[in-house]
């Protein structure tokens, strides 16, 4: 058994995830800290304090990745190498502009009751979720690792995202990923 306290962080523990094998728990803490314990490593822990707003939820997508979410309102993907480093890889969202759906009058009705307010102000944040994600979970699950994900929100919306469509568009930022020892 472990207790991983004392860890220099400061916040309490939001959520806990354990990665596929079950050596590498994750925990996102109410300070925007994420961290990982590694059994492989004397229980070696990883701790990245992030600039974001508090995390909520996380979850294992592969043994080396982790998504969490929270306050932000939108995904976010975190890589841990076998070198014990945690990297912030990417928010994982879909710019609101580029969402097409149907607004029905019901719809308008509520919204316009929401504001208290007639005019057309546009208040909605640029993510998916207009408020808070409460949950990140595996929706589908390839042969080694996660193909689409589901989050839900305080603002009552439930979306599923496909993983492979996010991951090619920050293909990019993988290999960027904690540069070799010795440079920069």
């Amino acid at each position: 058994m472990s207790e991983f306290g004392g860890s220099g962080t400061g916040g309490w523990v939001r959520g806990v995830s354990f990665s596929a094998s079950g050596s590498r728990p994750t925990w996102v803490s109410h300070d925007s800290t994420v961290s990982i314990a590694d059994a492989s490593k004397s229980v070696q822990v990883s701790t990245l304090k992030t600039e974001f707003l508090p995390l909520l939820s996380v979850s294992f997508i592969s043994e080396n990745s982790v998504l969490a979410a929270g306050h932000d309102c939108c995904p976010m993907l975190f890589n841990y190498n076998d070198r014990g480093c945690l990297t912030f890889v990417s928010k994982l969202d879909i710019p609101k502009q580029s969402i097409q759906r149907n607004v029905s009058a019901m719809e308008r009705l509520r919204n316009m009751a929401k504001r208290a307010t007639t005019e057309d102000r546009n208040t909605a944040l640029e993510t998916l979720h207009q408020n808070s994600i409460t949950q990140v979970s595996i929706y589908e699950v390839g042969e080694q690792d996660c193909r689409k994900f589901c989050t839900t929100g305080i603002d009552g919306t439930m979306a599923i995202w496909d993983f492979q469509t996010l991951e090619s568009s920050i293909q990019d930022q993988l290999g960027a990923l904690c540069p070799p020892r010795g440079v920069g």
